[in-house]
């Protein structure tokens, strides 16, 4: 732009050196491109569409809610989002989409805690660091972990009934527990209550609820979704939740807290990332747009089917606090464990 201008200068000087025509066109076709190329460069984010990087199978829960918000968030800002299934790796494979990007705000990552704050005590090499390789942007949802047993009178029928069936039968009674959440939540039960309860392992959520219906385990400490339709049809009840407020979608079940088990908030819960370095007006739009979608009715209500809540606060600062206070609380509990994957 500068070397056009300069030559229409100098030819305005001296009239004997007047550019040809051809040139002076494509002069002036450079200053259009250059000028373009700012407007272009100054268009407010988003000016394009948006990648949501998944790293989850499609069609499960997690997938679902971030194709929910998914659709409110391009409702908000006016362009497409388009949600892309990485699965794999326990949320590694989707990770590297995230460190390999640029931070403009086109390539997203919608994640679990696993990838904050359990990966870094279950890999002793990870390619990434929780902290400084991402930009909090929100944090999205919560599932808490429930406490759950049939409704049979041989089996429990509240907490104080575990504990008391626990401290009787030490070290024969038996919980299924599939995710490592629910694995550290037990760990964190038995501690509180002084027994010692056994951990009964299952590869998912589908087999800890037939092992409990079948009457294979005493309790399951699991999501709550796949047990609503047992308490609803009376078959099983719902004991408690595991996080510091009741979930909204069963407000008469008691929180772990609340029943004298105190700190106990082992919710698992969903946020979205960018790339570290993503800039505080792309930040503070999308965590707006976040915060509006998630507080939608029609959003809430297919939520609370999945188990699911929006988070109490979905601020950027709140997502970075509850990476901090999780990367503390899980670390030692997991190196007790002696939960490793690499």
């Amino acid at each position: 732009m500068i070397f056009g201008m300069s030559m229409l200068r100098r030819a305005a000087r001296d009239p004997h050196r007047i550019p040809s025509r051809r040139l002076l066109q494509a002069c002036f076709a450079l200053v259009c491109a250059l000028a373009g190329s700012a407007v272009s460069a100054a268009q407010p984010w988003p000016a394009r569409p948006v990648r949501l990087v998944v790293p989850f199978v499609a069609g499960g829960g997690a997938d679902v809610a971030a194709r929910m918000i998914a659709l409110k968030l391009q409702e908000r800002l006016g362009q497409p989002i388009v949600v892309e299934n990485k699965a794999g790796g326990n949320t590694l494979i989707g990770v590297q989409e995230i460190l390999r990007a640029p931070a403009d705000g086109y390539t997203l990552l919608w994640s679990i805690d696993q990838t904050f704050v359990l990966n870094p005590a279950l890999y002793q090499k990870l390619s990434y660091d929780p902290r400084k390789d991402f930009t909090p942007v929100a944090l999205a949802v919560t599932a808490p972990n429930a406490v759950v047993a049939r409704s049979q009178p041989k089996d429990p029928a509240s907490v104080a009934d575990l504990v008391e069936r626990g401290r009787l039968r030490q070290g024969e009674l038996n919980i299924g527990a599939s995710a490592i959440v629910s694995q550290i939540l037990l760990e964190m039960f038995n501690n509180a209550a002084g027994i010692h309860a056994n951990r009964v392992p299952f590869k998912g959520s589908a087999e800890v609820a037939q092992a409990l219906m079948a009457g294979s385990v005493d309790a399951a400490f699991d999501g709550i979704a796949p047990y609503v339709p047992f308490a609803k049809s009376g078959r099983a009840r719902i004991l408690a939740v595991s996080s510091a407020r009741r979930f909204s979608g069963l407000p008469d079940v008691p929180t772990l807290d609340e029943l004298g088990f105190k700190g106990i908030d082992m919710s698992v819960w969903f946020g979205i990332v960018g790339p570290a370095g993503l800039p505080a007006d792309v930040v503070q739009r999308l965590s707006d747009a976040v915060e509006w979608a998630v507080r939608q009715p029609d959003v809430v209500d297919k939520l609370l089917v999945f188990g699911f809540e929006p988070a109490a606060r979905t601020d950027p600062q709140a997502l970075k606090a509850r990476i901090d206070t999780d990367l503390e609380r899980y670390a030692p509990i997991v190196r007790k464990l002696g939960f490793k994957l690499d």
